[in-house]
């Protein structure tokens, strides 16, 4: 009997300890979310499913949200889409078609549309991330005030800050802190079955692939570095451990190959991949090595000493997430030389360490804009030599960085709150107040410039949700004026945000072009399909048209046919001179428009 009553006291100490646990997190992430709320604070004081940042890595977001949803309820593959860029399609998986979140936000699509999905995610990504955080610090702190500080920082980190100007898929980054507790829970705690962490490590990775498998690949890299600091740190436990620790990665490596098999096939030799680097020059985006030291406009506290030097730090505010600011270093530095015994303490340094190093790119720069392969010559410039990781930003392995920061500093919370603990005794008690001052102390360089600007109202014509768009027609070619493309991405979303009505020419995405297949650039269209209409619909827009010659006229009218348009719809105050363009189509097309809900509308125009 007293083993009986023992047993349950024990089921029930588990049972209260879940619930704390769960209340913790929960508390944890309500608090992150209304932070992340206030960051956009611009969006949700105002309308999200018309609000939201604007750009063309967001516009294309948005299509690529609204697209995963209508390609699985209509029986279409996710990863390719010819709904965009008619007649050649799209490789969403050599974009960043983010096909997970497209499914986890379906029914916000649905209902409110692309923008409110987009503005939605881009929330929770900050939030999400930061509980991320929030459980990764948690597995070597006491304290859950601590764990709560460092997931605070990493989720609002710098990196994250930078990133939410518009890259959803690298801004959302729950799983990487998840992947790396998974790894430690294999090689290093081997407290559960080998089998079941590994097959859920290998759903985390599977999981990330159809987030961002540049953040996949990121991440694999750091999950190397920090365990081959492990065993360096841990060499003594190694045999001991590999066993259990070569079954867990056996498990985790199987599914990941059986389910992603395929989908990396499509990435890499699917229709429409692209060969060779997506980003045509990768070390153009590598930090600074002042760059921990000096903020950018981005922070609330920056001089503008300090700006004019770290806004031009990875060459653009949008990639520059090294800032930790001077306490927090100083902080940092403490912690690992007080408890460089502790294990967890010396692998997060080295890990850490090794981040920025990457982050640093193939050559090293200092207080100067990169420009080239020129500087010190750095580890990372092996990886613009090897396939995969020649794409991989530079820049963007702050994000490990930050979360090797949030633990040890989590790891410092925790020890001053055990000495500061309430429950002492003598004049400690007066002291309590020293952790939270010292939290304070070390982040507040980090506030950010919030909330965030570049946003705006995403303006979409009448027509789009009107019941004009019947006369298109099911399924049919229409070609939107101005003319989808890098410079012109917004019709994107007048495409996503008519439910996908009809498959639209052109589109701001990585495509291939030219025999070698390497991605499409051109001066006038960037990142487009260069085609004789893209080019000249551009220059339309802008108020450039060319010549109106027989010869142009019938190559037009030939691509028309050719691409099997339908129709053409041009935005009434979407161009540089709408009369200019109006005369323009008319002339190209043979025959005048409809003017209607904000449009022109020429239908049925190459029968």
């Amino acid at each position: 009997m007293p083993l009986l009553v023992e047993e349950r006291a024990k089921s029930l100490d588990l049972r209260t300890r879940h619930r704390q646990t769960v209340k913790a997190i929960s508390v944890s992430f309500a608090i992150y979310t209304l932070i992340a709320i206030v960051c956009f604070w611009k969006i949700w004081s105002t309308h999200p499913t018309s609000v939201a940042q604007i750009g063309g890595d967001q516009f294309s977001t948005m299509w690529f949200l609204k697209w995963v949803p209508f390609a699985i309820l209509h029986g279409h593959n996710p990863m390719f889409s010819n709904y965009a860029n008619y007649p050649y399609g799209v490789n969403t998986l050599n974009n960043t078609g983010v096909p997970l979140l497209g499914v986890a936000a379906a029914p916000i699509t649905w209902i409110f549309g692309p923008i409110a999905s987009y503005s939605a995610l881009q929330t929770v990504a900050l939030s999400l991330s930061a509980t991320s955080g929030f459980l990764f610090v948690r597995r070597w702190t006491v304290y859950r005030s601590a764990a709560f500080v460092g997931g605070l920082l990493y989720g609002f980190s710098p990196y994250e800050m930078a990133q939410s100007l518009g890259h959803l898929n690298l801004t959302f980054v729950v799983f990487p802190p998840l992947i790396l507790l998974g790894l430690h829970e294999i090689v290093v705690r081997q407290n559960a079955s080998a089998r079941r962490w590994g097959i859920a490590l290998g759903l985390m990775l599977v999981g990330q692939f159809f987030i961002s498998s540049e953040v996949l690949v990121s991440t694999v890299v750091i999950g190397i570095v920090a365990l081959a600091a492990a065993i360096i740190v841990g060499r003594r436990t190694v045999r001991a451990h590999l066993r259990h620790a070569a079954e867990g990665i056996a498990w985790s490596l199987g599914l990941v190959v059986v389910i992603l098999a395929y989908p990396v096939w499509f990435m890499l030799r699917g229709p429409q991949h692209i060969q060779g680097r997506i980003q045509l020059e990768p070390q153009a985006y590598r930090a600074d090595l002042l760059g921990p030291l000096l903020p950018d406009q981005m922070m609330r506290l920056a001089p503008s000493f300090s700006t004019r030097l770290a806004d031009t730090f990875a060459n653009s505010v949008a990639e520059n997430g090294s800032y930790l600011g001077v306490t927090l270093l100083v902080a940092l530095l403490i912690t690992v030389i007080v408890y460089w015994r502790s294990s967890v303490v010396r692998v997060a340094a080295i890990t850490g360490i090794g981040a920025f190093i990457l982050s640093l790119g193939g050559n090293l720069v200092i207080m100067h804009r990169p420009q080239g392969p020129i500087g010190l010559p750095l580890p990372e410039k092996i990886f613009t030599h090897l396939p995969l990781l020649n794409n991989t930003v530079p820049a963007r392995y702050a994000v490990y960085v930050a979360l090797m920061a949030a633990l040890i500093f989590g790891i410092l919370i925790d020890q001053l709150i055990l000495i500061f603990d309430s429950r002492s005794s003598g004049t400690r008690r007066s002291y309590r107040f020293i952790p939270a001052a010292v939290a304070v102390l070390a982040l507040v360089p980090l506030i950010p410039s919030i909330p965030l600007s570049g946003i705006a109202t995403v303006t979409t014509p009448r027509y789009f949700s009107s019941p004009a768009m019947e006369r298109l027609g099911s399924n049919t070619v229409t070609i939107l004026v101005p003319y989808p493309s890098t410079p012109f991405p917004y019709a994107q979303v007048w495409q996503a945000s008519s439910g996908m009505r009809f498959k639209m020419p052109g589109g701001y995405y990585l495509v291939p072009e030219g025999p070698e297949k390497n991605v499409a650039y051109s001066p006038v269209l960037l990142y487009t399909q260069n085609t004789l209409m893209a080019r000249t619909l551009v220059y339309l827009a802008d108020g450039m048209p060319p010549a109106e010659t027989p010869a142009l006229q019938q190559s037009l009218r030939d691509q028309l046919r050719a691409w099997r348009v339908s129709n053409v719809i041009a935005a009434q105050d979407a161009v540089t001179n709408p009369a200019q363009s109006v005369q323009f189509l008319t002339w190209m097309i043979g025959k005048g428009p409809v003017s209607q809900d904000g449009v022109y509308a020429w239908y049925k125009v190459s029968t």
